[in-house]
C-alpha cells in the first residue's frame, strides 16, 4: 500500500489520492488499511514520502558517488518516470511538500527526506572539493532546482526543462578549480 500511494502521489497529489485509490491500485483488502494505517491518511502519505525518498537516497549513496554522477543518476530517474507516464508522473516527495506544507506531520516527513538528500549531496560535494558553505548552497540549489525542472517538464510534456537544468547543474557541481 505505500508503493501505491507513492506512485498515486507523484501523479494525482495528497488531495487526489485516496484510501480507495490506494486499495485498488494495491489490490489489498480495504479492511486491511485500518491495521496497517491506525493514523489514516496522514500516516499513509507519511509512510510514503519516507519510502520514496529513501529510495533515492539509498540510489544515490550507493549507484554514484562523484555529484555528476548523482545529478545524472537522479535526472535519469526521473526523466525515466516522465517517459513512461507520459508526463503525469512527478516526484510524490514534491507533490506533498507543495500540499502538505501546513501539516506538521506531513512536512516531518518531507523535511526527513529533504534533509537526507542535502547530507548525501553535501558529503559528496565535499569530497569532491566544495567548501561547507559552497556544498550547503549547491545541495539545496539541486534539489530545488531539479523539482522545479520535474514540474516544468510535466507541465510542458517534454524533459527540455530538466535536460537544461541537468546540463547546468553538471557545470556547478564540477570539483572546484585546484581541487584533487
Amino acid at each position: 500500500m505505500v508503493t501505491s500511494a507513492a506512485l498515486l502521489l507523484r501523479e494525482d497529489g495528497v488531495a487526489g489520492t485516496g484510501f480507495r485509490d490506494v486499495v485498488a491500485h494495491s489490490g489489498t483488502p480495504r479492511g486491511s488499511i485500518a491495521h496497517h494505517f491506525p493514523g489514516g491518511k496522514r500516516q499513509l502519505v507519511s509512510e510514503a514520502v519516507r519510502w520514496a525518498g529513501g529510495l533515492s537516497s539509498r540510489a544515490m549513496r550507493t549507484k554514484a558517488e562523484t555529484p555528476q554522477e548523482i545529478v545524472r543518476l537522479i535526472f535519469g530517474l526521473y526523466r525515466r518516470a516522465l517517459f513512461d507516464t507520459d508526463f503525469a508522473a512527478g516526484c510524490p516527495v514534491g507533490a506533498v511538500a507543495q500540499e502538505a506544507y501546513d501539516d506538521a506531520e506531513l512536512r516531518a516527513a518531507v523535511q526527513a527526506v529533504f534533509d537526507d538528500w542535502r547530507d548525501v549531496l553535501r558529503t559528496s560535494l565535499g569530497a569532491a572539493g566544495h567548501d561547507a558553505d559552497a556544498a550547503a548552497e549547491l545541495a539545496d540549489m539541486a534539489i530545488a532546482s531539479m523539482q522545479g525542472a520535474i514540474m516544468l517538464s510535466r507541465v510542458d510534456g517534454t524533459t527540455a526543462a530538466l535536460d537544461r537544468v541537468e546540463k547546468r547543474l553538471l557545470a556547478l557541481v564540477e570539483p572546484p578549480a585546484g581541487s584533487s
